[in-house]
């Protein structure tokens, strides 16, 4: 538990509080707790399904992906949108940023820190980021057309 607390909680908070918090306070804030409720709805939904369990295997296994659904969950569509803001090419990003995290996760299925079951594979962890990143992107333009964020 260790490991999923400082590698999925506290570097991407350090990393986002050095790097973008100062830049863009409202961007934090506002994508990362929309993120992180997506992040715990997938990752509940999977977890209950059965179509994952992340290390350490304990009862309920929800409690192994806290650290990442209020870490590295809500900080990589920060960045996504941050990115997007400076560079535009959503349509490009969006696919790209989800094919990143799918290979981030490959990893961590080949290290055994996360086990598919059910019939789950890598094309659908991929599908698992691609639409909460759109659905971050929808938020974002919705939340740019009310003037909440620039």
């Amino acid at each position: 538990m260790l490991f999923n607390i400082v590698v999925g909680l506290v570097i991407p908070w350090i990393v986002v509080l050095l790097h973008l918090y100062r830049k863009d306070k409202a961007l934090v804030l506002l994508i990362g707790t929309f993120s992180s409720v997506i992040g715990f709805t997938v990752n509940g939904l999977a977890i209950y399904y059965g179509f994952w369990t992340v290390a350490p295997f304990v009862e309920p296994n929800t409690v192994s992906t806290l650290p990442f659904d209020l870490g590295i969950f809500p900080i990589i569509p920060i960045y996504l949108i941050y990115f997007i803001k400076k560079h535009g090419r959503p349509y490009v990003l969006i696919p790209l940023m989800a094919l990143v995290v799918t290979c981030l996760e490959i990893v961590f299925v080949m290290n055994g820190r996360v086990v598919y079951d059910n019939g789950w594979n890598v094309v659908y962890t991929y599908l698992s980021y691609l639409f909460p990143y759109i659905l971050v992107y929808g938020y974002y333009t919705y939340l740019k057309k009310l003037s909440v964020l620039n």
